[in-house]
């Protein structure tokens, strides 16, 4: 992924970036809110070399200074200095608890001992950090050496007496903040880039053309007003989505020249890339023009034109193959245009071998015949055979590809099954693609798919 593509997949998802970045800082103030505030005091000491009388002493005495203070911090955080200091305040802990409040450290080249103590309680860190430090002293006087006549060769002095603080020292409300909306901001940068690192998803033209040399036939913007009006050319004629409709239209009439009858059979890779809105949207364009159109639900596992034209699918093409009905008395008449309608019918239990039968080639070839424009609805590539059986057919099939739902691997296999079965792809067309930031960009990603599931249930 170059440095566009990962900008280009920020601006797509920058709703769930921000949702997670909302989420850390919710986390990071509930934190804040229920963390028990501690509060630091700090005590300083001085070591001193005792009885350095010219420059030579005094430099060895600075060093040994300096040695003997580094030794005295790590004592400062052991029993013999602490148990006293519990003793002294009546603390109800241990001094292994206590160790883990204490922190004794001394500043790069000084012989001074910096003393700190957290608690919970501002008075008890002070007074805390006071007792360690006179405890300290008399644990030095005790274990260091005397000389002959009596005097310690070390001088230890408190030159700083710990005060109550008047702020807790954590945990920091600004700084928490700060790392739960970086934490976040990181976290939904990764929950975004990371699986379409893995396995990119199909969102742009750019895209398809460096996955194929197939021509992209037309780009249909995703709008979620047609959700509610799914024939966006007759309920929202004037609409941006519509107009595309109508460039595809054109577009299409290139296709198969030659050809008095066009037949177009529509496909996808997977589930849910609305190669069905295409299909009747595509199919009410057609008619709009006053070509005579004729659209065939041949997803006989999950079909769903029907729905778009509002139609009860009882009686279709499977009711026309069982010899339930006459072709004539199946098909439908919609809208006040040259439309005509063959939904599926029935659900049969041999979706594939249905569609196989020479039966079906018939009954389509002649529909062919009988109208300019014959759109054929088949099942997606991946999940089941059925419309490469139709593909081959009838002169090749035009893949919709949804943007965001796609990967592109599964973009390729289909192009790949297509090519092995020898049969031509006229071309594939973008569905629910993502509006420029001119266009007024959508605000919602469309969901994720279901894939196979519910047609792997009905093989």
């Amino acid at each position: 992924m170059d440095q566009r593509g990962f900008w280009n997949l920020v601006r797509l998802r920058w709703v769930v970036i921000a949702t997670f970045t909302l989420l850390g800082v919710i986390g990071a103030s509930a934190f804040v809110l229920i963390t028990q505030p501690e509060y630091s005091a700090r005590t300083e000491l001085f070591v001193a070399a005792v009885g350095s009388d010219n420059t030579s002493e005094l430099a060895q005495g600075s060093n040994y200074s300096q040695q003997q203070a580094r030794n005295y911090s790590v004592v400062a955080t052991r029993e013999i200095v602490l148990n006293p200091v519990i003793a002294a305040l009546d603390l109800n802990t241990t001094a292994a608890e206590l160790s883990q409040r204490v922190t004794a450290s001394v500043p790069l080249n000084t012989s001074l001992i910096s003393i700190s103590v957290t608690d919970t309680s501002p008075a008890r860190a002070a007074a805390t950090a006071n007792a360690v430090a006179t405890s300290l002293v008399n644990t030095v006087v005790r274990l260091v050496p005397k000389r002959t006549d009596g005097t310690s060769p070390v001088r230890l002095e408190v030159i700083q007496n710990a005060t109550v603080p008047t702020s807790p020292s954590a945990p920091n409300p600004r700084i928490s903040l700060l790392l739960g909306l970086l934490g976040g901001l990181v976290f939904g940068i990764a929950c975004v880039v990371i699986p379409e690192w893995v396995a990119p998803r199909v969102r742009t033209v750019d895209q398809i053309t460096q996955i194929t040399d197939l021509p992209v036939l037309g780009s249909i913007d995703y709008d979620r007003a047609s959700l509610k009006n799914r024939l966006v050319t007759e309920a929202r004629p004037h609409s941006l989505q519509a107009e595309e409709f109508r460039q595809l239209r054109t577009k299409l009439r290139f296709v198969q020249g030659d050809e008095p009858h066009k037949v177009f059979v529509v496909t996808s890779s997977i589930p849910q890339e609305g190669k069905s809105l295409v299909v009747a949207n595509l199919a009410a364009s057609f008619a709009a023009s006053g070509t005579s159109v004729c659209v065939v639900d041949a997803d006989l596992r999950h079909p769903s034109l029907g729905t778009y034209f509002t139609l009860d699918d009882t009686v279709g093409l499977t009711s026309v193959l069982a010899e339930e009905v006459a072709l004539d008395d199946a098909i439908r008449r919609w809208g006040p245009n040259n439309l005509r309608v063959l939904l599926s019918g029935t659900v049969p239990p041999n979706p594939s071998e249905l569609l196989a039968a020479p039966r079906t080639r018939l009954l389509l070839e002649e529909l062919k015949q009988r109208f300019e424009v014959l759109i054929i609805d088949c099942p997606p590539l991946l999940p089941v055979t059925d419309a490469a059986i139709l593909v081959g057919e009838f002169g090749g099939a035009i893949l919709v590809a949804g943007s965001g739902r796609v990967k592109a691997r599964e973009l390729r296999k289909s192009i790949e099954i297509l090519s092995s079965a020898g049969t031509p792809v006229l071309g594939t067309i973008i569905n629910f693609a993502p509006r420029t930031w001119s266009q007024g960009f959508s605000k919602r990603t469309p969901k994720k798919p279901r894939r196979f599931r519910k047609y792997q249930r009905r093989q």
